[in-house]
């Protein structure tokens, strides 16, 4: 991050050129700011070809290749349907903080079930979020409500990442990172 206190696209792009991922991977900084207590929103055209947006509480991310988001089932039904019939992902992951923002692309995606050591994970990165919240001028009520989640009712979303991009607020916000 800049010493201006927010994040622009241009940082976003010089941090991921510095990094020079090889193809396939992401790079160590991405990996902690997936698993780094940010919200993920999740775009998928659903079965009716119309678009659907679902949120996810919490990222996994194993061997620096495939990402594993944690969704409430229930509030997410339609968009879990479609991954299943072959919808391709766009998930954006943003730092309430300083708004930076990243956004991962896949042709495709898997609807699976966590694992008993996927629920420290996650509750750890919701603490992050809530404390983040607050700092900003949530009450801690709205905090924890915001990620609040039922381990019973999560499903899991895994997908590899075929296309990154900056959606970080500014000039080249949309920007594919790219070696």
């Amino acid at each position: 991050m800049t010493a201006q206190g927010y994040a622009t696209p241009t940082d976003d792009q010089a941090t991921w050129r510095d990094a020079s991922p090889p193809p396939g991977r992401l790079p160590p900084h991405m990996v902690a700011f997936l698993q780094g207590g940010v919200a993920a929103i999740l775009g998928v055209r659903g079965v009716d070809g119309r678009p659907l947006v679902g949120s996810a509480t919490a990222c996994r991310v194993h061997e620096a290749t495939v990402v594993r988001l944690f969704l409430d089932r229930a509030r997410n039904a339609p968009l879990l349907q479609a991954i299943r019939a072959g919808s391709a992902i766009a998930a954006t992951f943003s730092s309430a903080r300083d708004h930076r923002s990243i956004q991962l692309k896949a042709p495709s995606a898997l609807v699976g079930d966590p694992e008993p050591e996927d629920l420290p994970e996650i509750t750890r990165q919701c603490v992050i979020l809530s404390d983040e919240l607050m700092d900003l001028g949530y009450t801690r009520a709205q905090a924890l409500a915001y990620v609040a989640f039922d381990p019973a009712c999560l499903a899991v979303v895994e997908f590899q990442p075929d296309r990154v991009f900056t959606q970080t607020p500014g000039p080249g916000a949309g920007a594919e990172l790219r070696r």
